[in-house]
């Protein structure tokens, strides 16, 4: 029988009610406040079982579901034939080219090896890369299926989703800086659902990680990791009220959002933020960096560099205000930028340019003035970056 997450509908309302009285600087954003009622009903109606195949879910929004991937089978990525500087001038050819994808749905699978070597791609480039960087291999763990996900790779006796592999390969890029069994106190700003925490917990058990996040993301996040790691969470029922706590080695703290200011007195390892900042206000994202610049000793950031889309009058859902590259500088003066790059993903394609393939590309801190950093990455694209304190 599928193992599920178990609801806990007293704690999501206590996390509610406490986050209706916390300073402004602290209350959700504009981002994720459009929709939240539906979200919210969502967890009451519907619940975290079966979650991580759910269609049409807000969890979506936040890496929580795990379906099968489009990709697979789209010949806009894998058909270089398709892919050339001549056809990408033709206009629509990306429509004209999704036509051809049901029909190679059905005939992909009457090539066995070939629908195995596409399915284990992500598997494959997880390995790859994490064996440069030095990180701990990816046939080191597998993935919780806890929630029952759609998305299955099996590979090397072990399980995974394409969604843990995205994780898994942030974690290696960090390696080609740190070496995480130096790292001891790790703290995360919006976690998602824990799949990070997921990763670096299985492979380095040693590490406490302080997890902070707005409700009800947090909920989702401490019932999701409590369900893999009963003996390590330390509930928010427990931290709520904590003002100095004691890190105990290999606990998952969970906090809500606004209690950061809690870092003011720890020694931070790792400060760790994967496209949550982007979602904020730089007013926001300048309160919570103004502590992560003074106790931590790294910091890796995940975002759009250029910034979220604006909210609209049409679309509600954006920010008020981009966060940008330049506003990362500005709020981490005590820190040096040492590396900007282009992700690699499971797709062994570059965000960058998913219908070129061409290589990833890296950007030194040394190769540009930082007032000109803006120019030196692409608009509209993601980057890792990693930031050591100077």
């Amino acid at each position: 029988m599928q193992k599920q997450v178990i609801d806990d509908p007293d704690l999501l309302r206590l996390m509610l009610d406490n986050s209706k009285s916390v300073p402004d600087i602290y209350k959700t954003t504009n981002y994720w406040e459009t929709g939240k009622d539906v979200f919210i009903t969502e967890l009451i109606t519907a619940g975290l079982k079966n979650f991580r195949r759910r269609r049409n879910s807000r969890l979506s929004g936040f890496g929580a579901t795990d379906l099968s991937p489009e990709w697979m089978i789209d010949f806009r990525y894998y058909a270089p034939i398709f892919s050339n500087r001549m056809i990408n001038k033709f206009p629509f050819r990306l429509t004209l080219l999704n036509q051809f994808n049901p029909l190679f749905k059905k005939m992909i699978k009457l090539c066995p090896p070939y629908y195995r070597y596409i399915k284990n791609t992500p598997y494959l480039t997880a390995k790859r890369e994490g064996k440069k960087a030095g990180a701990r291999s990816v046939d080191a763990f597998g993935a919780s299926v806890v929630g029952n996900p759609e998305d299955i790779i099996t590979a090397n006796g072990r399980v995974y989703t394409t969604s843990i592999l995205y994780y898994y390969l942030r974690y290696a890029y960090c390696c080609r800086f740190i070496d995480f069994d130096k790292i001891n106190i790790l703290v995360e700003l919006g976690s998602g659902c824990g799949k990070q925490v997921e990763v670096i917990k299985k492979l380095h058990p040693h590490i406490s990680f302080l997890i902070f996040e707005i409700p009800p993301q947090l909920y989702v996040c401490e019932q999701y990791l409590t369900a893999l790691f009963p003996e390590s969470v330390v509930s928010y029922r427990q931290t709520r009220d904590m003002t100095v706590p004691t890190i105990e080695k290999g606990k998952i703290y969970i906090f809500g959002n606004w209690k950061f200011p809690l870092i003011e007195n720890i020694h931070v390892d790792l400060f760790w933020n994967a496209a949550s900042f982007q979602e904020m206000e730089p007013e926001v994202v300048s309160n919570y960096l103004k502590f992560v610049n003074t106790q931590s000793k790294y910091s890796y950031l995940f975002e759009k560099m250029d910034g979220k889309e604006l909210a609209s009058e049409n679309q509600g859902r954006g920010v008020l205000y981009k966060t940008t590259i330049k506003n990362y500088i500005d709020y981490l003066s005590d820190f040096r930028l040492v590396d900007l790059s282009a992700p690699v993903t499971p797709e062994r394609k570059l965000m960058a340019n998913p219908f070129t393939g061409k290589r990833r590309k890296t950007t030194k801190q040394s190769e540009y003035p930082s007032v000109g950093i803006q120019k030196a990455i692409s608009t509209s694209n993601y980057r890792d970056s990693f930031w050591i304190h100077a």
